[in-house]
């Protein structure tokens, strides 16, 4: 049996001219083959989406990837509103400010640069990395960046100056999240080796570590009340810890795909991208798979969630970014019938 597909509101935007389209209900999609051949006939070869970020209210969505641009597109039209030029690499990860007002972008270039997201207009470049970095992320008073990338360091900038205040010695040399407390008082990493390193803030002193498990780890995600962390990545599964023990709380497993990308919808859902090209919505309270996203025909490798508008953004390989109102997916009647653990595409 196929996976029943809930795919409502595809933005299926690739980088060039944008073709937007409302996919009401599955029927309308077309064929990946004839879809595949259509776009490539009316665009010209389009990047790989390895980052994506929404700008708080859903006004824009940002993406970034392998061919070194980052593009501000309108949540409503589909269309770039401004493409933003300077890395000379791969973008790995982007950034926006808890005031809307800045975005910071940085990857293969060891480059961290900051932009003023109304204009587009750049403001500043960060002092050159000696790696590529992998993970951004602000603290949501908005007053630190962090940054974490492929090296044993986690550095921490002031948001304002740019001024390096704090650098952290990482829990391994390959560092692929980073992530801040709600509350700001903590930042954590995590990457290859499997284990969590969170620091108390300001004096970046460490709190503890956590072993995940074997397996790279690709996201870290704080549960809205802040007292627990999710990490997921390569070994499959989403494993909640508590922030205060350090203790595992519960563990869902994913058997037929690696977690490249993962967010917290809410208070009940995270949502995970994977490398069989599907999105899940797990209820992590049930503890269980509540829901799955069909659409991409590559590895999901980005996801970002609007709070304000209830809606998850998702980029991935197959060159798509794709908007899903989670308003439209009824929860929990998708998780026995209907459902087999083979992707749709492959």
């Amino acid at each position: 049996m196929q996976p029943v597909q809930r795919l409502a509101a595809a933005l299926a935007c690739a980088l060039g001219p944008c073709a937007a389209w409302a996919v009401a209900q599955p029927p309308s999609v077309l064929p990946a083959e004839q879809r595949s051949r259509a776009e490539s006939d009316a665009r010209p070869t389009r990047p790989v989406i390895t980052s994506v970020a929404i700008v708080p209210g859903a006004r824009q969505v940002i993406t970034a990837g392998d061919d070194h641009a980052v593009r501000v597109w309108s949540f409503e039209t589909g269309r770039v509103v401004h493409e933003l030029k300077a890395h000379d690499d791969w973008v790995r990860t982007l950034a926006v400010s808890p005031d809307a007002a800045t975005l910071a972008s940085a990857g293969d270039d060891r480059q961290i640069t900051l932009w003023q997201i109304e204009t587009g207009d750049k403001i500043a470049e960060l002092p050159e990395h000696p790696h590529a970095i992998y993970s951004l992320a602000y603290r949501p008073d908005g007053s630190l960046l962090a940054a974490g990338g492929f090296e044993p360091t986690v550095r921490v900038y002031d948001a304002s100056t740019h001024e390096k205040l704090l650098e952290l010695e990482a829990p391994d040399a390959d560092v692929r999240s980073v992530v801040f407390s709600p509350d700001s008082s903590a930042l954590a990493a995590a990457g290859r080796d499997g284990r969590i390193r969170i620091w108390n803030l300001p004096d970046g002193s460490v709190a503890r570590d956590i072993v995940a498990g074997p397996g790279r780890i690709r996201s870290l995600a704080y549960l809205p009340a802040g007292d627990m962390l999710a990490a997921a990545g390569e070994n499959r599964t989403i494993s909640v810890f508590s922030t205060a023990s350090g203790e595992l709380v519960q563990r869902l497993r994913c058997p037929t795909a690696k977690i490249l990308s993962m967010v917290v919808c809410g208070d009940e859902l995270i949502a995970t991208g994977g490398s069989d090209n599907v999105i899940r919505l797990w209820d992590w309270r049930a503890q269980r798979e509540a829901d799955r996203l069909v659409g991409h025909t590559g590895s999901v490798a980005a996801l970002a969630f609007d709070a304000a508008s209830n809606r998850i953004v998702s980029g991935g390989f197959d060159t798509t970014v794709r908007v899903w109102n989670l308003d439209r997916v009824p929860r929990g009647q998708n998780t026995a019938s209907g459902v087999t653990d083979e992707p749709r595409v492959r």
